[in-house]
């Protein structure tokens, strides 16, 4: 049986249920999941009561942006208290910045006159399941865009940035998810530090490692062998978690759950 920890919902920008993942991760045969929502907490407090009555294992769980040197690294949080008050207020001013990046994208838009309107996004509402986030199904519906990845580009082009949006250090990101009774991991090092050697591909997620975290998701679809190796390695000699995640968006994105297909034995979690 396998562990998928890094799943993503209709609550956020996935394209699936709760309940959708729950089938889906039967017919993968996963065994342990983790609805990880974008800075949102409700697909994870649905899914731990749906475990419950479909004989799968499960971990409360969030994923956070946070910033190191202007840089967004995603965080994700493990068995946190879901219903602690002060996390979820930590979480909703996560979301409010990524919102308001695209809030902010839509005004710039409209001021360099291009067929948008600002009071339009606030009334529109996208479809149901539709994945993605409002803003890139709003630039369909306006015809600037033909599919909803081609939207991410507006946001270069504009200059609307992780690094000015106003999200919290790493280290913030980490006490918060340890108030919370859960413990930090860091996703898809391989997907964010790229193109450097493995020696200093290493030196990086060890620093990173001093800002608060308590583990590295090592199995992840696009880590290539070096990469997993590298961060299985550094888990092994700083006695962190060792997670896996397909990262599965449903439709949105080609992943799939219980994708990296790893057996719970090698996986390394709070007990």
């Amino acid at each position: 049986m396998y562990g998928d920890l890094h799943i993503h919902s209709c609550y956020s920008d996935g394209t699936m249920t709760p309940g959708e993942i729950v089938k889906a991760a039967l017919q993968a045969k996963v065994s342990l999941l983790a609805i990880a929502d974008h800075n949102a907490l409700d697909g994870s407090r649905e899914l731990v009561s749906l475990c419950a009555g479909a004989g799968l294992d499960c971990l409360s769980a969030v994923e956070l942006d946070s910033l190191h040197q202007a840089v967004d690294y995603h965080i994700l949080g493990y068995d946190v208290d879901l219903e602690d008050t002060s996390f979820k207020d930590f979480v909703a001013h996560s979301r409010y910045c990524l919102d308001q990046m695209s809030v902010d994208l839509i005004a710039a838009m409209e001021s360099a006159g291009e067929p948008v309107s600002l009071a339009a996004y606030t009334r529109y509402r996208m479809p149901k399941n539709g994945g993605g986030w409002k803003a890139l199904h709003y630039l369909m519906e306006c015809g600037i865009t033909q599919q909803l990845h081609e939207g991410f580009r507006c946001y270069d082009r504009y200059h609307i940035t992780y690094g000015e949006a106003g999200f919290p250090e790493v280290e913030e990101v980490c006490r918060a998810i340890h108030r919370a009774g859960g413990y930090a991991v860091l996703a898809h090092p391989g997907k964010v530090i790229r193109n450097i050697s493995m020696s200093h591909f290493r030196a990086k997620v060890e620093n990173l490692l001093t800002l608060g975290l308590d583990g590295i998701e090592c199995y992840y679809p696009a880590h290539s062998d070096a990469v997993t190796e590298t961060c299985l390695a550094i888990c092994r000699d700083h006695g962190l978690f060792i997670t896996a995640g397909s990262d599965c968006h449903g439709d949105f994105q080609a992943t799939r759950i219980g994708e990296t297909q790893t057996p719970l034995a090698l996986l390394q979690l709070r007990s």
